[in-house]
């Protein structure tokens, strides 16, 4: 036995005296050898409990998570239902896999590697749909709203389908979520994110933009998003003068979303409801005050956290009723079975009805308001052919200082103001 050998076997048996688990105990390469020339079935088996399996089927993308779901059909019908009693392990493996909180729930593969998700892009023939978010999207405390993304949207069969078939999935992070934690002094704490805003971008196979989705959405609305955005694919990616068709497209578009709306609200023009909350033009970074009601479920949140912080918001001049909007133009809002399910799962309650209700309708009264005011400017920004909407990084730059009022140059997100004190010592 050569050197190296005698090596491996005794740190093994060393590691079983110790009661290590030897799935545990990483090897080395042919260990690694090992995981990838086990099957698929036998990965999923173990993967609960073993994090090298888990790894091995995240490495093997989409179909990786497929067995797992599959090995494990019976506990995963549990988790969909919205019991996860004892079943800890296999949520946090499915997780894992999947590279998103809640997995079990939406079935979706996501990437965190943006050239591999671009070849796959390139191997099937279908854009890219990249979130952005503050956080991680496979922990529990990302932001608000990508926290709403796995309930409402990813959780929806028929929109986790459209994702599925229709896009390869992407996301990265922004900017870790700001967490506040609040002590009530006798031994209980709560934890919640404070600010901050998701996208979702659609790009081509070479990473390029080619829209953006900025905030929540209910499940109809999204799903028409995502067919707009499908459409303006389809037309341009071979395009001999892409950024031509490009501003082709979101012209027609942005055409045909306003006409939609002159013809279902009986109210304000579209450029009448957008006034009240124009974004800004760039400039110093605003207080987390001002940035926060720009999303209405996420504001109805971390509003309270905020003011307590002694932040509390300004005054703003009052807005359409988008709550009314968004039943003219999708109808009444309901939350798939689904959702609810994993409603269920999350609250440790067995009726959600009143939560589930509140959480479509604001879901949907935010997606009619962040077309009118967020999609409609994106759109402006491609017909104009915009140097910000040539790069994914540029776009992103633009998104979240003058439309989100969270720039990058500003590290505190508009939670700390140089003219306010509050008393307290300023540690190193």
């Amino acid at each position: 036995m050569r050197a190296r050998e005698r090596m491996v076997g005794a740190a093994l048996v060393g590691a079983t005296v110790l009661g290590v688990a030897v799935a545990d105990f990483r090897i080395g390469p042919r260990a690694i050898q090992a995981q990838r020339a086990a099957s698929a079935d036998e990965l999923a088996a173990r993967a609960p409990e073993d994090e090298a399996a888990r790894e091995a089927l995240r490495a093997r993308g989409a179909a990786g998570l497929r067995a797992l779901l599959a090995a494990h059909a019976p506990d995963v019908a549990r988790l969909r239902a919205g019991d996860g009693e004892r079943l800890e392990t296999l949520r946090a493996a499915i997780d894992a896999v999947s590279g998103q909180r809640d997995g079990h729930a939406s079935g979706l593969f996501w990437h965190t590697d943006l050239d591999a998700a671009r070849r796959e892009a390139a191997r099937r023939g279908v854009p890219i749909l990249s979130l952005r978010l503050l956080g991680r999207l496979d922990e529990e405390l990302s932001c608000a709203n990508s926290r709403y993304f796995r309930i409402v949207l990813y959780a929806d069969p028929e929109v986790a389908r459209a994702m599925t078939r229709e896009f390869v999935l992407h996301w990265s992070s922004e900017r870790p979520a700001p967490v506040i934690t609040i002590d009530m002094g006798d031994g209980r704490t709560l934890r919640r994110t404070i600010t901050g805003n998701s996208v979702h971008y659609v790009l081509d196979a070479d990473g390029r933009p080619l829209d953006a989705i900025v905030g929540l959405y209910g499940p109809q609305g999204f799903r028409a998003a995502l067919d707009d955005a499908r459409e303006v694919h389809r037309r341009c990616t071979a395009a001999s003068d892409r950024a031509a068709c490009l501003a082709e497209a979101h012209r027609e578009q942005r055409r045909e979303a306003r006409a939609r709306w002159a013809r279902s609200i009986d109210g304000p023009s579209f450029d009448a409801a957008r006034r009240p909350i124009r974004p800004s033009a760039p400039g110093p970074a605003p207080a987390a005050a001002i940035a926060m009601p720009l999303t209405i479920r996420k504001a109805f949140v971390e509003t309270p956290a905020l003011e307590a912080m002694g932040a509390p918001a300004p005054p703003r001049p009052p807005e359409p009723d988008w709550a009314a909007f968004g039943v003219a133009l999708h109808g009444l809002a309901e939350l798939s079975d689904s959702s609810r399910a994993l409603l269920r799962l999350k609250t440790g309650r067995t009726d959600v009805q009143a939560i589930a209700r509140r959480l479509a309708e604001d879901a949907r009264a935010d997606g009619v308001r962040n077309e009118v005011h967020f999609r409609d400017v994106v759109r402006q920004w491609f017909e104009a052919r915009d140097a910000s909407t040539r790069a994914l990084d540029a776009l992103n730059r633009r998104v979240y200082a003058e439309l989100l009022l969270t720039p990058a140059s500003d590290p505190w997100l508009g939670l700390r103001s140089d003219d306010l004190y509050d008393g307290i010592e300023v540690e190193d």
